[in-house]
């Protein structure tokens, strides 16, 4: 991140695309609840933040006690230390969940830094140190800060969890089913850019399944809490509109229902959004494969018309939170899929609409409407949990290729969405980068 002043064109320019943010809580509250998230206990870059303001005043009065006679000057280098690291330390809470104008706010800030320097009177030479090497300080920490926060900027400038289109400007997406402990399948969403699958396939553009055979190995499944199940065993072959996966004698994919319910999962998850319109089942020697405890789903099965799913929180033994569908459960229509979200199913699968929140369906011509019988203020919800509801009502719209907008809503506008017209179609769910 650079630390040249921005002209006031670029400064307009950023400003001007800049996304809208409604949000009513206080720096204090952001910054406890990033405190409170288990995702974030183990955080060195937040814990950084946290501590070193706390060293570095303990340090000042520990010289204050061992040099008694420079107090006065060491209560101005004291003062000039907490105006320059609470700014950093509040900047760094307040960019995980909100701002996107991170570099504009670092750039201020050393500038305001060496403003101090320049106008400061001359004191003492112990003084004039102990500023110099506090401002040599400040400037280090200052662009590590920037370094961490832009390395981990994509994870937490925003609730959002779903990938849109906005978000592929310069990039594509690969979509994979990524397999976890209870034998279900959690629709992943990995954004590649332009420039990488250009270099990864000179020569033209890639089939769904040439990307699922070049990015699937680089998925380190495991490491992030998931089975480690791709890629698949046996072969995958593209005839037309069709996908062969030819399976082995000996698989993990057909030894109860269970394990052909995530096989299937999967399957659907990661070729549904396709050129593919159905998959179709093989042995080796070019037969059908009959899937022993259920032969009928040796059937070719279809990747698009039957993919009607409402969407659900799903949380892994990590703590980690993924919008997934309930069980792979299909409806006929999307009134009806979004008014069985309030339901609880199973305990796998919660709910992302509270038990006192309640609301009627309506489709269309633009899509569906979903209107909550009193007035929904998300400000009382969880940040997150407001989030969630509002992207798996989308997700859940979207299985239907429709757009949905949420009528009776306090705020007008959350987290970019703007809450008085129909909501955009999410591209996919659980946004992450391909490492």
């Amino acid at each position: 991140m650079t630390h040249n002043k921005f002209d006031d064109d670029q400064l307009e320019h950023v400003l001007n695309n800049a996304p809208k943010l409604s949000d009513r809580r206080s720096k204090e509250e952001i910054l406890n609840r990033l405190l409170a998230d288990a995702r974030l206990q183990d955080n060195v870059h937040l814990q950084e933040a946290i501590q070193q303001p706390i060293d570095d005043e303990i340090t000042l009065q520990e010289q204050q006690h061992s040099i008694p006679t420079q107090q006065e000057s060491i209560e101005t280098a004291t003062t000039k230390k907490k105006v320059r690291k609470w700014p950093i330390f509040m900047s760094v809470a307040a960019i995980f969940a909100l701002t996107v104008l991170t570099g504009s706010m670092f750039i201020n800030n050393n500038d305001n830094t060496k403003m101090d320097q320049a106008n400061a009177p001359e004191t003492s030479q112990y003084s004039t140190l102990q500023d110099s090497s506090a401002a040599k300080s400040s400037v280090n920490r200052d662009k590590i800060m920037e370094s961490n926060i832009v390395a981990e900027h994509s994870r937490f400038m925003s609730l959002r969890s779903s990938v849109y289109e906005e978000d592929l400007t310069d990039a594509v997406v690969f979509h994979i089913g990524l397999a976890n402990r209870d034998k279900k399948s959690v629709p992943m969403t990995y954004i590649v850019s332009n420039e990488r699958v250009a270099t990864d396939f000179p020569k033209k553009k890639p089939t769904t399944l040439q990307m699922y055979e070049k990015y699937a190995p680089q998925i380190d499944e495991t490491a992030n809490g998931f089975t480690n199940y791709h890629p698949y065993k046996g072969e995958l072959k593209e005839t037309d509109d069709k996908l062969v996966h030819v399976l082995p004698k000996e698989n993990d994919y057909d030894v109860a229902s269970a394990d052909i319910n995530e096989y299937l999962g999967t399957l659907q998850d990661t070729f549904s959004d396709s050129l593919y319109k159905k998959v179709e089942f093989k042995k080796s020697d070019g037969t059908a494969y009959k899937f022993s405890k259920d032969e009928e789903q040796s059937n070719p099965m279809a990747l698009t018309s039957s993919n009607h799913f409402n969407y659900y929180l799903y949380k892994d033994e990590n703590g980690t939170e993924y919008l997934s569908p309930d069980s792979r459960k299909n409806f006929s229509t999307v009134t009806e899929a979004l008014t069985d979200m309030r339901n609880k199913n199973d305990d796998v699968y919660i709910p992302v609409v509270p038990e006192n929140v309640t609301y009627t369906v309506k489709e269309v011509a633009e899509g569906v409407i979903v209107t909550f019988d009193e007035p929904l203020d998300l400000t009382t919800m969880d940040a997150v949990r407001a989030t969630q509801l509002i992207e798996a009502m989308m997700l859940t719209a979207a299985s239907f290729d429709q757009q949905i907008r949420l009528d009776n809503v306090v705020q007008e506008s959350w987290e970019g969405f703007d809450l008085k017209n129909f909501l955009p179609k999410p591209v996919g769910a659980n946004k992450r980068y391909m490492p």
